[in-house]
Parts: C-alpha cells; structure tokens; sequence
C-alpha cells in the first residue's frame, strides 16, 4: 500500500482535505459538527498519517523491499530485543519502541541475523517474521509498536499491534489493531490512541481500529476494514466510523447527522448520500 493510500485513508476518515459535494446545512448542531472537522482536522491529519507512514513499513507481501520513507531513522536493536526509531515530519516526532512476541504473548529477543542498525525498517521486520515463524511453526506472532508524538504544539500517545501469520509460503502482515501495549495471553486487548493538539483551536482525536487488513496481497489497493473515530474541538465533538471494502470506495457514518458519506478514495471526493 503506497503513501498515497495512507493519505485517502485518513481523508476518508477525517472527511476533509478532499473535494466535497456536501452542502452547507441551517442545524446548528450539525454546523458545528462540519465545523469542528473542517478546524480541527488539518494539523491532526498531518500526525496520524505519521504514524501510518511507519506502519506501512510492517507490510510483508510486497514483493520487494519497502525503504523509509524520509525523516525515518535511528531505526536500532536495543540489548533487550526491542527496536526503536525516530521519525520527523514538520516539527513533529513520532519515536516508537517495537517489540516482538510469540503467538501467546512471550516477548522475544530476536538475533535479527543480517540487519544492521540504522536500515531499512521493513528488512527488519521481514527478518524478525522469518525468525518468529521458525520459532513459532504454529499460531501468529505478532509486534507491538508503543508511540508518543511531540513538538509543534502536538502531544500523542497509543499503541498499534500488527499480527504475522502466512499465506501459502508468503510471510503477511494479516492485521493491525488499536491496542494497549501489554499482551495478554496473546495479542494486546483493544485501546484507543489519542492525538492533541495545542491549537489555537485546541483540538484532539481519539481513534480505534479492532481490524485493518492492509496486506492481503502484494498489490492491494484499498484497505478493509473499519476505524472508529472521535473528534473534539471547542464546538463540538463529533464520532463517526469509515468501513472499507477493498474498494475504491468507503462508506463513512457521523453520529447526529441524517445519512451517511461516500467517500472516493482514488479521486478524493466525498459525497452526501440521504
């Protein structure tokens, strides 16, 4: 999945930064639920796609290597078997701690044989899979990456599970989750991540997936998938969720408002469907 698809996706799920076809409504209420995205998601928009920019870098069935995108680095095994990187995007950092575990839940210490600090974020996943599955013959490991986001007026935290398995001889990434960061017998139980930001307007978004399948082939376009968002500025706080299908267009619902969306991922136009 390309950059360019991170984009639609959270432009689909943040309903803005596209070509609308949504008309201006007299509810005051839903004024100020149109308001708040329109104010609040720009700048946000921004940071979560950073995350999604370093998720990206977990998929498998490629075919080929995937590089760091730029402003990735210090990508580094720690003594204890975990794994950390930096990654600065317009004066905001996101550093990230990645740890593997066994399909119950046991965290590893990988040799990671042939990957030197300071590659490629992918190779090192896609050896820490080939080590898991000689491991783990049986059941899905699975990597947990815990973040925080800073600087720029932009503070976030979360946590976010990718589970390995296979398809045929093909290592893949099958999903990722919105998790805590403490396994439980297996993977991580189901959490929300939140990103604020000091504004003005002070805005933040706490968003949750419990499954998105990214890498279902090596040429997938569309995720599948639903993401459960809540937005909060200073007129409103809005919910809603974005379901995907694998294809190019995804159906978005907003709590209090008649209808739902279409959004057009290829093309970036949202429209209003009573």
């Amino acid at each position: 999945m390309q950059k360019a698809l991170f984009a639609g996706l959270l432009a689909a799920t943040l309903l803005t930064g596209c070509d609308s076809k949504v008309t201006s409504t007299t509810d005051p209420q839903q004024q100020a639920r149109f308001e708040t995205l329109s104010d609040c998601f720009p700048n946000l928009y921004d940071k979560v796609e950073q995350l999604l920019d370093v998720v990206d870098a977990w998929r498998l069935a490629s075919g080929s290597s995937i590089p760091n995108p730029s402003g990735l680095g210090s990508v580094a095994e720690q003594g204890d078997g975990s794994v950390t990187l930096s990654y600065s995007l317009g004066g905001t950092t996101l550093a990230m701690t990645i740890r593997f575990y066994s399909p119950t839940g046991v965290v590893q210490n990988l040799a990671l044989s042939g990957f030197s600090n300071g590659g490629d974020l992918n190779d090192l996943v896609d050896i820490a899979a080939d080590e898991l599955r000689t491991s783990f013959p049986s059941g899905d490991s699975f990597l947990v990456g815990s973040w925080t986001l800073s600087g720029g007026g932009i503070a976030g935290s979360g946590n976010v599970t990718g589970i390995l398995g296979r398809s045929g001889s093909q290592d893949r990434l099958l999903e990722v989750r919105t998790t805590s960061s403490t396994p439980a017998g297996g993977p991580p139980p189901a959490a929300s991540s939140t990103i604020t930001d000091s504004g003005p307007p002070v805005c933040a978004i706490t968003f949750s997936t419990a499954s998105l399948a990214l890498d279902d082939a090596p040429l997938q376009s569309y995720p599948v998938g639903t993401i459960d968002f809540t937005l909060a500025g200073p007129l409103a706080t809005v919910s809603a969720s974005v379901t995907f299908d694998g294809t190019a267009v995804a159906a978005i619902t907003v709590t209090g408002v008649t209808g739902r969306f279409l959004f057009d991922i290829a093309q970036r136009e949202l429209t209003y469907v009573p």
